[in-house]
């Protein structure tokens, strides 16, 4: 049902609370197992104190559907029409079968504090064994925000985006996903070399998982990724964080994987830790996307630049059948289990250039080609603040990477946007010489 119109956000969280003051005076029956719930407050790890906050969103205009049970949630995402917004009350919200968004326009959908904790969309869980528990598809849209959620406890995907629809202006934006058994974001595609995703973003948003896959699930539990998508166009990953997303076996997917015909791909000032792998442009492997009889080119003409990656026991950055990527000022620490694949140029890639990285590991060449210039690789100890934890910010004595970078004109910032000016340093932070930091 509709519960109100209008322009103020304050207004439609009044709307919520009235009614449930009035469920209460009326003594209406609680809401089964599986309908909404006073939330778990799990909330994940914080960011480092450095690292940039969501600016809120403002409130929202047109049409305002307020939703607060999952019977209300469903309903509302049916009728929601263009330019409108479902504004979701706190609470847990155990859903049984995904939200499907399809045939929209404009539309968003978010938590009425604007905060991810207090707004909770869980499957049927991490063990349910459950085909298909998913928590919500976007399928021939063209805009869609997603916006200060959290997608959790689910076996298969948080969040789907079916490439193979051709859906245009999908954003994430502020949410938190934890504990999801396949990807967090799963983008699939289909044989079509002319439809794509087109327009999109994740930013800053939050990924951890505080479990690790059984044996008996796919490739020996090591089939899990953080974000996994493929037909991509003009799309940005940027201002998130990664932990723990780790396979059985140490043979998980990257935090951010794309592939499959995506171009001109963004993905910038993202921290990632502990994860078994951290960006990955395309595979060695083959697709069921791919055309038959041609050579894979998984992704051309995109960017990698100004982030943080550490620990894991694969690899920082690896490319395969990438053309005209650049890498550019990425901090990166690898531990003693596979020191030697900091950066990884695999089959395929060619017109790479990669420049201004910091790398405790080494770059190594399997295969591909690529331009190397201004990089410093190898036994970087004392250069990084506190690099076991994630914290590569860099300490007075990173004597070979402060003012030894090159200027690049597409990396005017470091990853706390403060500007880079003069005589740039190489990696993702630039380093204060007045505060020492």
């Amino acid at each position: 049902m509709r519960r109100g119109v209008g322009s103020s956000l304050l207004l439609h969280i009044g709307i919520v609370l009235l009614v449930r003051i009035c469920c209460i005076a009326a003594d209406v029956a609680p809401a089964p197992a599986h309908d909404v719930v006073p939330h778990e407050g799990r909330p994940i790890h914080a960011a480092p104190s450095w690292f940039p906050e969501a600016p809120p969103l403002p409130p929202p205009s047109g049409e305002v559907i307020v939703a607060a049970t999952v019977e209300e949630l469903f309903a509302a995402v049916e009728r929601v029409g263009p330019g409108g917004t479902v504004l979701l009350a706190d609470g847990h919200y155990k859903l049984l079968r995904p939200v499907v968004l399809t045939g929209k326009t404009n539309i968003t959908m978010r938590s009425a504090a604007g905060d991810p904790i207090r707004v909770v969309l869980s499957g049927r869980g991490w063990d349910s064994e459950a085909r298909g528990d998913d928590i919500l598809h976007i399928g021939r849209c063209e805009g869609v925000t997603l916006a200060d959620l959290t997608f959790a406890d689910c076996r298969s995907y948080g969040v789907k985006v079916e490439a193979e629809n051709g859906p245009k202006d999908v954003h994430i934006y502020n949410c938190r996903f934890r504990d999801i058994g396949v990807r967090a974001i799963k983008g699939s595609a289909g044989q079509d070399p002319s439809v794509r995703a087109v327009r999109g973003s994740v930013r800053y948003c939050r990924f951890e998982n505080t479990r690790v896959p059984p044996a008996d699930w796919l490739f020996g539990g090591d089939y899990i990724s953080a974000i996994d998508m493929m037909a991509l166009e003009d799309w940005t990953f940027s201002d998130n964080v990664f932990r723990n997303i780790k396979g059985r076996n140490g043979g998980g997917r990257a935090a951010i994987f794309l592939w499959v015909r995506s171009r001109r791909v963004t993905v910038e000032r993202n921290l990632m830790i502990d994860c078994d792998r951290g960006v990955a442009f395309g595979n060695p492997g083959q697709s069921t996307a791919n055309i038959d009889g041609r050579a894979p080119a998984y992704v051309s003409d995109g960017i990698i630049r100004n982030n943080f990656i550490a620990g894991g026991p694969d690899c920082g950055i690896e490319l395969w059948y990438a053309e005209g990527v650049k890498i550019y000022h990425n901090s990166i620490w690898r531990p003693e289990r596979n020191w030697q694949r900091g950066i990884r140029i695999g089959t395929g890639t060619n017109r790479t250039e990669i420049a201004n990285n910091l790398v405790h590991g080494e770059i190594r060449f399997e295969g591909g080609q690529a331009e190397l210039r201004d990089n410093l690789s190898g036994r970087l100890d004392g250069y990084f603040a506190d690099p076991q934890s994630g914290d590569l910010r860099l300490t007075p004595s990173a004597t070979g990477a402060i003012d030894q970078g090159v200027s690049l004109p597409d990396v005017t910032e470091d990853i706390r946007r403060r500007p880079r000016d003069g005589r740039v340093d190489l990696g993702a932070w630039e380093f204060d010489k007045q505060q020492g930091k």
